[in-house]
This record gives C-alpha cells, sequence and structure tokens, in this order.
C-alpha cells in the first residue's frame, strides 16, 4: 500500500478519507432537463464503491439545463443531489459540488458575453446565484462545492487579463480580476457558514499570450485566501489552448504537477494537483514529493473505476490504464455522451450488461487485436472460455503497429491490460495460428467470431506496385524505406502519423493528398499536438493534389484546377489511403452451417480502436 496517497487530509473541517479526487466533468449521461438518471447515479457509485475519496460533481447555478451536467439552478433539484450524497457518503468518499454555470444570460433575457458586459447590478445577481447554489448543495448534505474558475467559465474570465478589460473595480491589476471569486466566496460563507468548505478551481497557467501564468494565478489565490477558501485546485488552460485542459497522449504525464509545486509555495490552504495523472503511482510521487496535498485524477478513473482499491490490493485484476487517446472523453458531440476505449462499459450501465452463462458455448475467436481481445475479456466476465487464435507472434494486431508512431506508445495498454486479464483468468493466447476451415473443423466450436482486422487499401495508379513503393504497416513493422526523400501517399490520420514518424529520422518528406485538411477525422486536441510537431519538421505538403502515376524518382500529381505537376528525386513512396476489411472467415458459414460466425471490429468495418472495442463489448453481452 502507498503510504502518502491513502492518507486522510482536511478541506476545512470535512476529512476527505484518501487523497485521490474524481474532479468534475460534464459527462452528458443526464436528462435533458438537467435531472440525474440512474446512468449518472451508476457512474458516481462505481468510482467511489472504487476507492474514490472525494468526487467533484458539476452543478449548473443558473443558465440553461441540459444532459451535459446535472442542475442545481432551484430547489426542484435538491432531491437528484440528497440522493448522489447518500450513493457518495456509503462508500465512506466525501461529495463536493462543482457550481459550473452555463452562461448567465442563458435564459436570463441578458446578452452577457464578456466581462466587460456586465453591470453591477447583473454581478449583484451573479454572486447570489453562486451563494445560493451552494446554500442547496449544503441542504441536500452535500460536503462542499467547488467554484469554476478554470477554463475560460464566468469566473475564470474575470479572472484573467486576456477577458477582462474593466477598468472599475472588477477589473485591473491581480485584486481587481480577483474580486468576483472574493465575493463569491464571501457570500457563499455568509449564507452557508464560514465552516462549509469551498475550493477554487483555477487555470494556473493559461498559456496563452496575455493570459496568466502560475505566478499571477498564485497571487490572485493568496487574495482569495482572505476571503476564506478552502482549497486550490490547479488545472490548466482555456479553449484557445483547449490541448491541456484534457492533455491527451502528446503531452507528458503529470506535465502540470510544478503548476501545483508554486502555489503550494505561496497559499497555506490544501492544494489539489490534475493533469494526466493516470495511475497510483504518479499519484503518490506527486503527494510523497510535497508537489500537492491531493491529487485530482478524471479520465484515469473514467478507464478503470477500480483504480484505488486495485492500489490497495482489494481487486486483483489488473488496472485499464488510460491513454490520453481523448477519442471518446473529448468527442461528447460525436457520441452524445462521454464514452472511453479502455471502458466500453462507461455510461452504459444499464444497457450492456454481462450476465452470467447457465450453459456456456465453445467460442472461437479469431485474431488477438483490440476486438478479439475486449470480446475475450467480456466472454470471461460472462462465465466463457474462449478460444484464441493469433496468426502473429504476439497479440495486439493493428494496436501494436499503430503504437509504433511518435506520441502513441500509451495505446499498448490496450493490449497489455487484456492479455494481462486473459491470463489471470487462465485463458491462453495461441499465437502463429491461423484459423481456416481445418482448425475449425477441428475445433468444432459452437460460435466463431471473426476479428480478423483489415489491411491497407492499394488505389489503382500506374507504377504503384513498384518496388520503391511501400504500404504502411510495412513501415511500421519495421521497414524502413531506402533514400533520403519519401512520399506519402494519404493525409489522413495514419499518412499523418507515417510523415511524423519519417521525417523525426531525418528524411525530408513530401505528404500528398486530394484532401485539404490534414487528419480531419482525428479529435481537436490530439491532432494540434500532432500537427504542431509536424510544422517543426522537414514535411512538404501537397493539399488539394491527385497522384496520377509513379514512375520514382518522379511522381505526377494534378491540382484542383486540372494543372498537372511533378515531385521529383523521390526515393520512395510509402502508400496510406485507407483500409479494407479482412473477413475472409465469414465465407466459411456456408461451410460449417450449424456454427455461428460473428464479425466484429475492423474486419466488419475499419475504423478506430474505439468503435471496435465497443462493438466487442456489445456482441460479448449478447452471446
Amino acid at each position: 500500500m502507498n503510504s502518502h496517497v491513502f492518507t486522510p487530509i482536511k478541506i476545512g473541517p470535512v476529512t476527505i478519507k484518501n487523497r485521490i479526487a474524481l474532479p468534475s466533468m460534464c459527462v452528458f449521461f443526464c436528462d435533458p432537463d438537467g435531472h440525474m438518471n440512474d446512468t449518472f447515479y451508476d457512474y458516481v457509485e462505481e468510482r467511489v464503491r472504487g476507492g474514490a475519496g472525494l468526487v467533484i460533481i458539476p452543478g449548473s447555478p443558473h443558465g440553461k439545463v441540459s444532459k451535459g451536467r446535472p442542475a442545481l439552478s432551484d430547489d426542484s433539484y435538491i432531491p437528484d443531489w440528497e440522493k448522489l450524497a447518500a450513493v457518495t457518503h456509503k462508500y465512506g468518499a466525501s461529495l463536493f459540488c462543482q457550481l459550473h454555470p452555463a452562461k448567465f444570460q442563458a435564459g436570463r433575457g441578458m446578452e452577457v458575453e464578456t466581462p466587460m458586459d456586465y453591470s453591477e447590478e447583473q454581478l449583484s445577481t451573479l454572486i447570489r446565484s453562486y451563494a445560493e447554489c451552494a446554500r442547496r448543495c449544503q441542504k441536500a448534505g452535500a460536503d462542499g462545492v467547488e467554484i469554476h474558475g478554470g477554463h475560460a467559465h464566468e469566473v475564470a474570465m474575470f479572472m484573467s487579463p486576456f477577458y477582462n478589460f474593466r477598468t472599475d473595480g472588477y477589473g485591473g491589476d491581480a485584486r481587481g480580476r480577483a474580486r468576483l471569486p472574493y465575493e463569491i466566496i464571501q457570500a457563499i460563507k455568509e449564507l452557508c457558514g464560514k465552516d462549509y468548505p469551498v475550493i477554487m478551481r483555477i487555470s494556473g497557467n493559461e498559456y496563452v499570450e496575455g493570459g496568466r501564468d502560475i505566478k499571477d494565478s498564485a497571487e490572485i489565490c493568496k487574495i482569495l485566501e482572505g476571503a476564506g477558501v478552502d482549497a486550490i485546485h490547479v488545472t490548466a488552460g482555456m479553449p484557445a489552448s483547449d490541448g491541456y485542459i484534457s492533455a491527451p497522449m502528446d503531452v507528458e504525464d503529470a506535465f502540470n504537477a510544478e503548476a501545483a509545486v508554486y502555489m503550494k509555495s505561496q497559499v497555506s490552504v490544501p492544494v489539489i494537483a490534475v493533469n494526466r495523472i493516470v495511475d497510483i503511482a504518479e499519484a503518490e510521487a506527486v503527494i510523497a514529493g510535497g508537489k500537492a496535498d491531493m491529487v485530482a485524477m478524471a479520465r484515469a478513473q473514467l478507464a478503470d473505476p477500480e483504480l484505488v482499491n486495485k492500489a490497495l490490493g482489494l481487486c486483483d485484476d489488473p488496472v485499464r490504464r488510460c491513454l490520453g487517446c481523448n477519442q471518446g472523453c473529448r468527442d461528447a458531440a460525436v457520441y452524445k455522451k462521454i464514452v472511453c476505449m479502455q471502458n466500453p462499459f462507461l455510461g452504459f450501465s444499464r444497457e450492456r450488461i454481462l450476465a452470467p452463462v447457465t450453459k456456456p458455448k465453445k467460442i472461437l475467436i479469431a485474431g488477438a487485436g483490440p476486438a478479439g481481445l475486449e470480446m475475450a475479456v467480456d466472454l470471461v466476465k460472462r462465465g466463457y472460455l474462449p478460444e484464441i487464435c493469433e496468426k502473429a507472434p504476439v497479440p495486439g494486431g493493428l494496436i501494436r503497429l499503430a503504437a509504433r508512431t511518435p506520441k502513441k506508445e500509451n495505446l499498448n495498454s490496450i493490449t497489455e491490460y487484456r492479455v494481462d486479464y486473459l491470463k489471470k483468468h487462465g485463458v491462453d493466447i495461441r499465437c502463429n495460428t491461423l484459423v481456416d476451415a481445418g482448425l475449425i473443423a477441428a475445433e468444432k466450436p459452437d460460435v466463431v467470431v471473426v476479428a480478423t482486422g483489415s489491411v491497407p487499401v492499394v488505389p489503382s495508379i500506374p507504377g504503384i506496385r513498384g518496388q520503391k513503393v511501400w504500404l504502411c504497416d510495412d513501415v511500421l513493422e519495421g521497414s524502413i524505406p531506402d533514400g533520403e526523400h519519401v512520399a506519402v501517399l494519404g493525409g489522413g490520420l495514419i499518412g499523418c502519423e507515417i510523415a511524423d514518424l519519417l521525417a523525426a529520422m531525418g528524411k525530408k518528406v513530401e505528404l500528398i493528398d486530394m484532401i485539404t485538411k490534414l487528419a480531419q477525422d482525428l479529435n481537436p486536441s490530439r491532432r494540434r499536438f500532432m500537427l504542431e510537431r509536424m510544422s517543426l519538421l522537414p514535411i512538404n505538403y501537397h493539399l488539394g493534389k491527385k497522384v496520377t502515376g509513379i514512375d520514382l524518382p518522379e511522381v505526377r500529381i494534378l491540382n484542383e484546377d486540372g494543372v498537372s505537376d511533378l515531385i521529383g528525386d523521390i526515393d520512395a513512396l510509402v502508400v496510406c489511403a485507407g483500409r479494407r476489411p479482412v473477413d475472409d472467415l465469414m465465407k466459411l458459414s456456408e461451410t460449417f452451417p450449424e456454427i455461428r460466425f460473428v464479425n466484429i471490429g475492423d474486419s466488419r468495418k475499419a475504423g478506430l480502436a474505439l468503435n471496435a472495442i465497443h462493438e466487442a463489448a456489445v456482441t460479448a453481452c449478447t452471446l
């Protein structure tokens, strides 16, 4: 057991049982009117049952209600929060409500967009709204509140010179910019009592020119101590630097801990560190090293709600480590709610049920990539003992290759967790074993799960089958093209990653595609860091151009205006033009009509690993 992270701590008079917090996240699990539902309660309960000492749940004190986060804008929402407090306290955890508004003007007929637009009367209304919401939290049994002063929300905008150009008492120097949160804290303490805890969440570094750095933020927080703030939660970023709010795998773990170190040196109340702290060992290092008093772990506990209990030895299953892929948790607009690549059951507690089976079937899984491995894990949880065959020498499928591109080594955790889980539960993976008609006839399974992945598409372009033409998978397997000048055909995610990889090796790269936006399907936070990295490398871009012929050392291209051109002195070309499913085994369903064949993942439709894993989980629930 770690000796520091599991010791109690006080925020105000409230004792938190350990130093691990689940910070506020807008998970989109609520009803459209902002009421909590079973999915939301399940989400919180899974994490307090898993050991989190403190959960901070967002609650809108005013503004338009939505599915994004719970509301607490009037007394009708108090019963929701009473139930949530009971769920939290049942497991010895503490509940704080983050006062996280929609825009102040929403639903109020007010056009208030920037700090300069607020009249003093409107500011008084705003302050009262925060205080009254805190009082409702107190009535509901919540242990305290947190003011969201990060990421350019209402209070954050007032504290930032990037947004606040007021010349009255609510702007100007640090004291003026701190006045609004100061008065909110005072109002909460007056209404709820001085002992009702208030955390201030603030972006220590805003990472934009004209914004605050950690020294400026600490100056504000020292002022807020005078209002009675009980803890400081040091986050990072704002919309203009969105990549740092929920930093992806491109950013090093615990990158923001040094901001907490400086804050801790300047204030006397507890300091909470957050951002890319993804396992208990990292949390222990932060706390044992005196960098912060608590650690907030958000996506890490989305990926594995039992993270804390596993570290305590209360659960001996391996940890599902957060990847920092940001594919699901930062793409709520795509999936209509937060989802997770590592945890396909997040947000689906009532739809995806791994019910125990009474008469297990014999199931053969062809392929040990992300879909096949997830299927196997979920079947084991139901009571099956599936057989898994993988034609490659090692499991992992395409994830094994994708993890070799820059900043994506975290993807290996997809394979590691599932292989470790299967090994622990007595399921072996038969590598170097091709599933074909002969093996199926010998094994006589009841079900064959086809999870055989995909292969690169090779476009019909003259010369593309030449000796100096590589497929993207060949490069990722370690067959690096000869020569110093390489063309990459394809500007999607794979093409950009190959260009990034080769250019980092010192090769000059020509990246060619008919599209005009690189890696257009990649989530914005990862895309930003990847393109910034690529901008520093020797890569030339030929976008809106079609390759019409390859006769190395020349590549013929055609631009949008129908004008033909040549790119010369090319030593090699790498094809990154999409993927197609490998689904040949599905044809054997006619040969073996007594066997059920199920197709999942890339072998059904080439796409994201997240989608393949979720499809496998859904299928495993119904077999």
